[in-house]
Parts: structure tokens; sequence; C-alpha cells
């Protein structure tokens, strides 16, 4: 943004001052690289992961992420710190002047940003940037902050030494939780104007004269940010370096010297050619590019000439949309508008206009179907570009868990809104919603877990005791139940019933349960977990069946048999396992009488004709 540096008089300039004439000439250099388009922010991951992560945020999460407010850089209002949830905002600036330092600026970022992330934006991070420029335009100071000179004198320096300086102004940004720089200024004042140019000339707010000049300093200053880990903005495009009025405060100010390909524009050229997340867009008017609307407001200036002159593919930020410059446009409309133009990110350092602005652009996407494809493709070039900053938990089955719950008819659909953001867990990933989760892993896809099913999973300590689920929640064949497929121990799954709750079988006994039909066999369904016998050697589950109840009984030297019935009655009655039969070695066998079933320590024989059990020890 232009800031609002410390009132200085400006000198009384006449209306027949006359801007030297330049050259329309062609960009050089790494300026004609960028006629081909730039790669997509962050690169194709975290482009993939934005696409994931927008594609699960609701309606007024996406729209929070186009707009970054002001809050008073040392104590913000209540106020402001409720739109910061309330309004899902995607970022914030920090506005004012603060002289408390790294260490209480961490606390006031720290605050803002445990209002943000979780299920308020989808897991996304909260950008928080601040006007660190130097010189008059130095919102940060104190304690851990260096008194940054003004870009004019940090022009001076040789690149590599500003580079050097910059990471070094960039790491005190980093301690006091600032991960977005509002700089460098790339407007080229020419020298024969200097300080009549209110904006910058006026405060030395740009590194040299020459567009050569301001390009190699300016690229200098963003790569040493960038070493240090925080992203830059190039303001204020096209440049404000010949105009005499300040946007913040005049209304009508307007360039009439800067064209097309003009050689002014090299700076911003430079910056996209070397990688620049953002540019910022002046809320001055071009006359001899869009005559006909301030750039704010202009496709010309953003689609046709950053986009598809410069080839920038990053976040188009608009300067405070409550400078005077447009007083003229009612509050509502001027994001409204900025986006129709081709911006990403509105940015208003008079928090007091964000909320009818965000309110504005709700109202516009609802009735408007192109509209809403434009606040889409916006919230993922924020998120893909927050992404690659690491303000993003993009795990790797992020895509997969948002493929599945669009398939399934996202917000709409059995799951409901998400509650928070994929997030990693051991092996894979899951994301929760408000009437489920889904959770993925390479090896499994994606999958639905749902009601008491996710409750009993969640209960046994999920995905590590039954591995990832392999299947929806689906219908048992019997019409009774439901159940999830796992991939762990062999396979398991999580069987489910009005009248016996949820319970799982993995491994063997499952096998074996799966050998005898499933619920539809003998045993019925399971009505307790996987447990330890008492004699702590074997496994086993216990089951529904018809006659009496059924259980799956399994040890290394047995492995797994289903009891049921009397035979299952009578060696209860015994002590189990622990009785002199010890386990069982076989399933029940038919006879020409009735059927036998063997166990380590004899027979267990039941008679049809009259029902009675005999128990015979092996020899």
């Amino acid at each position: 943004m232009t800031d609002r540096p410390p009132r200085h008089r400006l000198p009384r300039l006449g209306a027949s001052l006359v801007l030297p004439s330049l050259l329309l000439v062609g960009l050089a250099g790494p300026a004609r690289a960028q006629t081909a388009a730039a790669p997509a922010p962050g690169g194709s991951a975290a482009a993939d992961c934005a696409a994931a992560v927008v594609s699960t945020m609701s309606e007024p999460q996406r729209v929070g992420q186009l707009f970054t407010a002001g809050v008073d850089a040392s104590r913000p209002t209540r106020e402001q710190l409720a739109m910061v949830s309330d309004r899902h905002l995607g970022g914030v600036i920090l506005t004012g002047r603060s002289s408390a330092g790294t260490a209480a600026t961490r606390a006031v970022t720290d605050d803002l940003r445990a209002r943000s992330g979780g299920a308020t934006t989808a897991g996304v991070g909260l950008w928080v940037s601040t006007d660190q420029e130097g010189g008059a335009v130095q919102v940060l100071s104190g304690p851990g902050f260096s008194d940054i000179p003004t870009a004019l004198r940090q022009g001076s320096l040789p690149p590599a030494e500003l580079r050097a300086r910059a990471a070094g102004w960039g790491r005190e940004l980093r301690a006091a939780g600032v991960d977005l720089d509002l700089a460098p200024v790339l407007d080229t004042v020419p020298a024969d104007l200097g300080n009549a140019n209110a904006p910058i000339g006026h405060f030395d707010r740009e590194f040299a004269h020459d567009p050569g000049g301001v390009s190699a300093s300016g690229t200098a200053f963003a790569a040493g940010m960038a070493d240090a880990g925080v992203q830059t903005t190039a303001k204020h495009f096209p440049g404000l370096g010949r105009v005499l009025g300040n946007t913040d405060t005049t209304a009508g100010v307007t360039d009439d010297t800067t064209v097309r390909g003009d050689a002014y524009l090299r700076p911003f050229a430079d910056a996209v050619a070397a990688g620049v997340p953002v540019v910022m867009v002046s809320s001055a008017r071009y006359s001899r590019i869009d005559d006909r609307s301030i750039a704010t407001f202009s496709p010309t200036v953003v689609r046709d000439l950053l986009r598809g002159d410069l080839g920038f593919r990053g976040v188009v930020m608009s300067d405070s949309l409550g400078a005077t410059a447009l007083d003229a446009t009612p509050v509502a409309d001027r994001a409204v508008r900025f986006i129709e133009a081709g911006g990403t990110v509105a940015l208003s350092a008079e928090s007091g206009i964000v909320g009818p602005m965000v309110d504005g652009v709700l109202a516009r996407e609802r009735a408007d179907a192109s509209f809403r494809a434009l606040v889409d493709d916006a919230a993922r070039t924020v998120v893909a570009t927050k992404a690659a900053a690491g303000l993003v938990p993009c795990p790797a089955g992020t895509a997969a868990v948002a493929a599945r719950w669009t398939e399934l008819g996202g917000a709409s659909s059995v799951l409901g809104p998400p509650v928070d953001a994929a997030h990693p867990v051991p092996g894979g990933t899951q994301q929760d919603f408000r009437s489920g989760a889904i959770l993925a892993s390479p090896t499994t896809g994606a999958h639905v877990l749902l009601g008491a099913v996710l409750a009993h999973d969640l209960q046994l300590g999920l995905p590590e005791a039954l591995g990832f689920p392999t299947t929806d929640e689906l219908s048992t064949p019997d019409g009774v139940g439901r159940f999830n497929h796992f991939a762990g121990d062999g396979g398991a799954s999580i069987y489910w019933t009005p009248a016996t709750g949820a319970w799982s079988v993995h491994g063997a006994i499952q096998a074996t349960w799966a050998a005898l039909g499933w619920e539809r066999g003998p045993v019925g369904y399971p009505v307790t977990d996987e447990l330890p016998t008492p004699d702590g050697v074997g496994r086993f589950n216990h089951f529904t069946s018809a006659d009496g109840g059924a259980s799956i009984y399994w040890t290394p030297a047995t492995g797994a048999w289903p009891v049921h019935g009397a035979i299952r009655v009578t060696w209860a009655d015994l002590g189990w396992e622990r009785s002199a039969l010890g386990y069982p070695t076989s399933g029940e066998l038919a006879t020409s009488t009735g059927v036998v079933q063997h166990f380590q320590g004899g027979d267990v024989t039941w008679t049809r004709a009259d029902g009675s059990v005999r128990v015979t020890p092996r020899p």
C-alpha cells in the first residue's frame, strides 16, 4: 500500500508542471522473457494442494481468503480481532506504528493466528503482513528491529550487500510472526520530479531514479526477504513514480505518461521473472493504458498488462480500498469490481469497511455463477501462494480426500461440511466432517467412516489399530447392519447393528468368520472386539448366534475356530480354555447322530435326538 508516513509539507505545484518525456521503448532483459505464462504460484504441488483445500471450503471461507484487513500493530481492537474469525479472513496487515519490538509484536501475531486456521479457514494459515520498507515507512520498530534506511539509501548499496541486509530485516519480521512484507516499492520517480511526487519521491521510497537501478535493488531486497522466509509484494503496479498526488488522500490521481511496453515497467517485469509472489496494483488512473477506470478496477491493467504482457500468475493485491481515490465507488462494490478486473486479494487498512465488502462479494457470487468462478480461482491462487510459504497443511492424500468428498456431493452429502483441514496421520491423511471422516492412504485410496463405526475406530485408535479403511461404510447383505473393511492385520472390519453396537473383527478370526458366511453364517454379528484370553495364550470374539451365543477362539498353535450353541455352553461351564478341554481344534463336525467338536483335551458331542452333550476327555 502507499501507506501514510508522517505528514510533511509538500511544495506547491502549478498545474503547468510538465513531466519529462520518455521514449516508449520495449522492455529489455528479463522483461522480454515474460511473454509466456509464468508457472502457477508455488508450483504444481502447491496448486494441487490449493485445488484440494479450496474444494472443501465453504462459501464464506473461500471469500474470506480474498481479504486482508488492517489491525492495529500494537493493540488490535476487539472488533478487529473478532473479524479475523467471524469473516474467515485470509490475511491481516499490521497498521499504524509500533515501537514495542519483536517479542511484543509476536504476542500480537500469535493471538491473531490463534483466531484463524482449523475449522475457521479450513486449516489455511493467516497471512500476517505489514509495511516494512524503511525510512518513513517502517511500521514495526523497537527492541529486535533495525532502523531500516530509506529505499533511496538502500539503492546506493551493492545488490549483494542489500540482499544480505534485507535477509536480516526479514529474520526480524519472522521473529515477530510476520510472513508477508508489503515491499519492495518498484515505482521509478524521475530525478527531475523528485519529491514533488507525493506518494513515493517525497519520502525517498524509490530505490533509484532509473528503472534499471530500481530493478536491481528491488530484486535484491525481495531476494533477501525470501532468504529469510518472508514473502514480498512488488508495488504499486504499473507505477506511482510519475504522478503528483497520493491516492491515499487524493482523488483523481492520474498518470498521463505510462503506456504498455513502457521502460518504467521493467522493475515489475524483472520481479515477476524472479518469482515475486504478490503484486500490488495502484489506485491511480493510467490514461494512456485505460482512461475509463483506475487501475484497481481495470481489466486492461490487471488482466492484459500484468497477467498477459508480464505473465504474472501470483496474487494480485489491491492498494488499500479505503483510500480517498476510491471514495466515488460504494464500499460494497469495491472488492467486487476489483475481483471482476482480475484481482485476487482485496486489502483495506481501514478495517471498518471490510465487513460490507465481504458481504458485497458474497451477495454477488450467490447471484452470478461467472463471478463465483472468479472467486474460486482467486481463492486457489491465494491458497497455492500460502502453501508455497508453508501456511497450508497439505498431506499427500489431501487431493484424494477432497475428490472423494466432492464425488459424494460435498457439503450436501452425508458427511456435511468439513470441521477441520486435511491433516497427516501415521501412514496417510484424515479430514473430519460434521457427520464423519475420510481417511486416505497411498495403498487404500480415500474412504468414508460414519457414525458408530467411526466412533469405535476412534476409540480403538485409528488408523493404527485396524489400518486405513478399504471400503466406505456399506450396508450388510442381510439389511440389518453397517460395516467398513480395513487394511490392518491381514484384514479387519468394524460391524454395527442397532442391537449390538459397533465391534471390530480382524486377522485370523475375521478370516474364519468370513469363511462361515460373515453375519449370515452360524455365529451372527460380533458383540465384542477381539480380546485376549484370560490365560494370555489366545484371542477371541464373541458373537450373537441364535442358538445361545457364539465365539471364535484363536491361538498360534490351534488357529481360529468357532464354538456355539450347546457345545459352547458346556465348554463355558467347564471354564472355557482354562478347563481340561483347552482350546478348540476344529469346528463342529457332523455325525450320524449330531455333531462333534474337537478340543486340545478331548471332544464334545451333541446328540440331535435329545439335545444332550457328552464330554470325552482325550487319553
